[in-house]
């Protein structure tokens, strides 16, 4: 008598992947950094843009598997959503939330963090 496979044993879960653990993010030597490369890119960080960057840097001292561009854009959108969510975000950073805050902040590349979508800059 043939026994049916269960779907977890056709799909056996895989194991998370963790990453490295980063250094501690939130050091006056840090926030030097991540101001003269804003800077260098010809961003004047306002409260407005410290505060989405205080989400991240939130976001990866409290996250065990955050490489999704895609999971953590939705978790920006829903934090900053009184402010206008994405169009909000866009606005602060033209180039694009994620790719600017890595940059400047010199954070490790997230799994789809390039938006290949429709064009529609706000």
């Amino acid at each position: 008598m043939l026994h049916a496979a269960t779907i977890d044993e056709m799909f056996p879960r895989a194991e998370p992947m963790m990453r490295p653990p980063l250094p501690n993010l939130k050091t006056p030597v840090n926030y030097a950094l991540i101001k003269q490369r804003a800077n260098h890119r010809g961003i004047q960080l306002t409260q407005d843009h410290w505060n989405v960057i205080e989400f991240i840097l939130d976001f990866y001292e409290h996250c065990d598997d955050c490489e999704n561009a895609r999971a953590l854009a939705t978790l920006m959108c829903q934090e900053f959503a009184e402010q206008g969510g994405r169009k909000h975000l866009y606005k602060l950073f033209p180039e694009g939330p994620l790719c600017t805050i890595h940059e400047i902040a010199n954070l490790p590349p997230l799994l789809y963090q390039e938006d290949c979508s429709s064009g529609t800059r706000f």
